[in-house]
């Protein structure tokens, strides 16, 4: 193995000395296949050792070759006899050029490697690697390489994103990893110091998913199968077995606790007390862990029924439950004991759901189905309610109904009016004082009836009440111009909505408004939820309009009305969806692409992370060697040594993260490090991490401080110059 991983440094090393040699070729225009042609006059395409070292030392300092690489190039082409087959040689750095495209060239001064990266000499840094690659394959759902190319639409760099960039688009696309994992990412993929080689980094990813995919190693879900014998225990945990009886299956039941039956079985208590721990938040470790001083697990019944008291829960159980509760959760070896862990795990899951560590992708639901629409206490089981009781509420909310679609009647604000902590209820009286004000004059039958089926211990449930009895269209009238009158005002507007191919214009319409946002850093929900009082999703426009002005989103008279008639209110004309609007805006960034032969769907997002660099912070070929070189250097002292980041600290009063050129110097200086570097890299450092501040060009020493840091920890220092 150690054999191997040495070969594959040595071809490395050679192959980046031969790329040297193109570039310089490239660059100066020399013609070396010449000079040992002169040397060989029969044309064997052979010549001595000696010959060929002198020849390529001619063009060492051109090249930047060192005398090690220099070696390693002579004996790579030595033969056994001595001589050296420079045709073989020639034939690596002279004619392959030639074959390249031009969209290789980098920055039009050297030849691009796109797969370059690192090699990990230690066995078990490329096994964590490995797992860390097949992890990201699997949260990739998204394609990553627009995320990357956008960088370059700005930076111009062929292949590479600087660390920060290449972070950013792994956190913003969930993608978990410790900072060790991160470590070792760039330890691979590291180009130049300071940049990451994505292409390289995406290819690896893309050879994983087309391997597990073409074996069928993945399910529907891109999850590694659970029969494949080799599945990786660190990338996915499998849940852990559900204890006997936790799989309860959601039903539909009355309030056990206040409406007792006679034959409950444990689910039902299981569930009676999940709703009055959740109600009142109770901590039921709290309450049972103070009985049991030996942490073994397990309390007497006694014990148990005592805790139960306390918390508020032994009132509503019987004696015939208590011995279903202790028969469900009795010690199996001593059966005079409680085991409590279980039944506080059972309880809390009403909460979360315990060890959510080893289950991450697992979506946890809080408060369950069954304990979220579970009837409130003093609720009529209206199944089982007296004929006359429903007949007098049927009666009701049809005249009810026919009131508001006569005179168009909104009545939901009323009741919010009276609803002070939005919790959906209001008094009875209250209700009674809002139909009297609207003109719903109803009998004390239908009353009493409307009460019973809508009342609870919190009052009249209006909620509920008006999925009843408005379910069609709310009552603000629906104010429709005369079609003379709107061709007159905005010809170009209703020519635009009503035919489907200007469609583009509305997506660019969409886009502008994004841009505007994104350029500002601008929530807009923000600025248009303060309209909705009673969060019912849409606002008047005029209020609409208003909002976007404040957000500083800049729109002409008709594209308003544009954006407004999309996004009309389908039960109020009056009025303008906005929330529909705002995921809008988040929609349009994802552009679906279909294949019919292939029969795939693949998600392209369009618009991504914000690009910090400016023009001005472009760094050519020679710019990039001296900024490596001058890391390298620094990266002896990282922060934790020479402690930098106080210094800077000092000289940036604000607080932004940036500094200017001659503060940087005098930093440097005061812990002596301006003797490790020249002035020439000290200019491609400031240019590499400089940042637009207004007029001037500053230095981000944060990112200064966390690429030497990295370089430091991954061992890519310069020990020796």
């Amino acid at each position: 193995m150690e054999d191997e991983e040495g070969q594959d440094l040595n071809l490395n090393e050679i192959w980046r000395a031969c790329r040297k040699i193109q570039d310089s070729i490239f660059r100066y225009g020399f013609n070396i296949c010449a000079d040992f042609l002169e040397h060989d006059p029969n044309c064997t395409g052979l010549i001595s050792d000696s010959l060929f070292t002198g020849i390529l030392g001619k063009y060492k300092n051109v090249a930047g070759l060192s005398d090690f690489e220099l070696r390693e190039v002579t004996d790579y082409f030595r033969l056994r006899d001595g001589r050296v087959a420079y045709r073989q040689f020639c034939k690596v750095v002279c004619e392959e050029p030639t074959s390249i495209n031009k969209k290789d060239l980098a920055t039009g001064l050297e030849w691009n490697d796109p797969m370059h990266f690192n090699v990990i000499s230690r066995p078990e840094d490329r096994r964590r690697l490995c797992l860390i690659l097949i992890k990201i394959a699997q949260f990739s759902n998204l394609p990553l390489f627009p995320y990357f190319q956008d960088y370059e639409i700005v930076s111009k760099n062929v292949g590479v994103v600087t660390i920060a960039h290449f972070s950013r688009v792994l956190h913003f696309m969930k993608i978990p990893i410790s900072d060790d994992d991160f470590l070792l990412l760039l330890k691979r993929y590291m180009k130049d110091s300071f940049t990451v080689n994505y292409v390289a980094f995406m290819k690896h990813i893309q050879n994983i998913i087309d391997y597990l995919k073409t074996n069928n190693l993945l399910d529907n879900a891109l999850q590694i199968i659970k029969d494949f014998p080799g599945r990786l225990v660190d990338l996915e945990f499998s849940e852990l077995p559900a204890v006997s009886g936790t799989q309860m299956a959601i039903k539909a039941f009355p309030d056990l606790c206040n409406h007792p039956k006679e034959n409950k079985d444990v689910c039902d208590l299981i569930f009676c007390i999940q709703n009055i721990i959740y109600k009142r938040r109770v901590r039921v470790k709290e309450f049972l862990e103070c009985y049991d001083h030996l942490r073994t697990g397990t309390i007497t019944k006694n014990q148990f029924e005592r805790a139960l008291d306390n918390m508020g829960v032994h009132k509503y159980l019987s004696q015939r439950d208590l011995n279903l509760l202790c028969a469900r959760y009795i010690d199996p070896i001593d059966t005079n004991r409680i085991m409590w862990r279980l039944f506080e795990n059972e309880i809390d899951r009403v909460f979360t759901i315990k060890n959510l560590d080893k289950a991450p992708l697992l979506e946890v639901q809080s408060p369950p189905d069954y304990i979220k629409y579970m009837p409130r206490d003093g609720a009529l089981d209206w199944d089982k309610a007296e004929e006359s009781t429903r007949n007098y509420c049927e009666e009701a909310l049809q005249h009810i109904q026919i009131r508001i679609r006569n005179r168009r009647l909104h009545l939901h604000p009323f009741f919010r009016t009276y609803d002070k902590l939005n919790s959906g209820h209001v008094g009875c009286n209250q209700a009674n004082q809002v139909f009297l004000s609207n003109g719903i004059l109803l009998s004390n039958n239908e009353l009493n009836s409307l009460l019973a089926r809508y009342g609870n211990e919190l009052g009249f449930n209006y909620t509920k009440f008006l999925e009843h009895a408005d379910p069609a269209e709310y009552a603000v009238p629906k104010l429709k111009p005369h079609p003379e009158a709107l061709k007159a005002d905005c010809p170009a507007v209703s020519k635009d909505i009503g035919n489907n191919y200007n469609e583009e214009y509305i997506i660019k319409l969409l886009s502008n408004i994004k841009r505007q946002a994104i350029t500002r850093s601008i929530n807009i929900i923000d600025f248009l939820q303060d309209y909705d009082r009673h969060r019912e999703g849409d606002i008047l426009e005029i209020d609409f309009k208003r909002g976007l002005d404040n957000a500083l989103i800049t729109l002409t008279p008709d594209e308003s009305s544009v954006i407004c008639t999309i996004f009309r209110s389908p039960k109020r004309a009056c009025c303008v969806l906005y929330r529909d609007f705002c995921r809008a805006l988040d929609e349009i960034f994802i552009e679906i692409e279909t294949s019919m032969g292939d029969k795939q769907i693949t998600a392209v997002p369009l618009i991504h992370l914000a690009n910090l660099d400016c023009f001005d912070c472009f760094l050519n070929f020679d710019e990039r060697t001296l900024c490596s070189q001058a890391l390298m250097k620094l990266a002896r002292k990282p922060d934790e040594i020479s402690n930098l980041k106080q210094v800077f600290q000092d000289f940036d009063r604000e607080n932004c993260g940036t500094i200017r050129r001659n503060q940087l110097l005098r930093a440097i200086t005061v812990r002596e490090m301006h003797n490790m570097v020249s002035s020439r890299e000290l200019d491609a450092v400031c240019k590499c991490f400089g940042v637009q501040r207004g007029l001037h060009l500053e230095f981000n020493y944060r990112e200064f401080l966390n690429t030497l840091e990295i370089l430091f920890r991954t061992g890519q220092v310069k020990r020796n110059y």
